[in-house]
């Protein structure tokens, strides 16, 4: 089962309980693993050091504002899906092009249920899923290294473990986000968030491995490289 991490903060401790009790209501299955927070600060500082796949803030709240922390969560290099929470409909054009959803307090079950599905189907478009055997796996595109393509088989490294599953280069590049993965080599696709350093020839990872450059790929490479680095 995927399992997507919950961040929810709001000052006000009736308002905090209510999301967390319609969060218990949603999650029937088990997939979030929900983190409360009643401070923007905290919730900030919570991010910083285990990124969040949907973040759930209240708006008005004494600054850091809902709304601030947003601006800087959503400008990490794992931003999270952003669903604000507020009593005020002023700040709905304010959040446009940054939330997903905006919740007008008191929130009615059926919208918040809503946003969360379309919380999630975002947070899954962030994901690699694949089959190994009789078990589904899913990953967070911000774990994997690199993917290496040996033969028909494709192995994905991430910094704690690899999988194998069955498919080629090509299968593997059409289930990858554009402008994030790139293709160096026609045995490898690395993720460019985990680049480290680059030469003409190689790259080096953040887990420290080099991955060959190869001379047909090198143009294409550096542009996209450039054009991430540049967002």
């Amino acid at each position: 089962m995927e399992k997507f991490r919950l961040g929810i903060c709001d000052d006000e401790s009736e308002d905090l309980a209510q999301l967390l009790d319609m969060v218990k209501q949603y999650d029937v299955g088990g997939c979030l693993q929900s983190a409360a927070f009643s401070s923007a600060a905290d919730i900030l500082d919570a991010a910083k050091n285990a990124c969040f796949d949907i973040a759930i803030l209240d708006i008005e709240m004494e600054p850091p504002t809902g709304f601030d922390v947003a601006k800087e969560l959503i400008a990490m290099p794992n931003p999270p899906i952003v669903i604000f929470a507020t009593n005020s409909k002023a700040y709905a054009l304010k959040g446009y092009g940054i939330a997903i959803r905006y919740l007008q307090k008191p929130i009615a079950r059926e919208v918040f249920f809503e946003a969360m599905d379309a919380a999630i189907a975002d947070a899954i478009a962030h994901r690699l899923t694949f089959q190994i055997d009789t078990a589904l796996v899913s990953l967070p595109l911000r774990d994997i290294q690199y993917i290496e393509i040996l033969g028909h088989y494709a192995v994905v490294h991430t910094t704690r473990e690899q999988y194998r599953f069955r498919g080629t280069l090509k299968e593997v590049m059409s289930r990858l986000p554009k402008g994030y993965f790139i293709s160096t080599h026609k045995s490898y696709v690395v993720n460019l968030e985990h680049i480290r350093s680059a030469t003409a020839t190689a790259v080096v990872l953040d887990c420290g491995t080099v991955i060959p450059v190869g001379r047909s790929r090198m143009r294409e490479f550096n542009e996209a490289l450039y054009h991430f680095l540049g967002r």
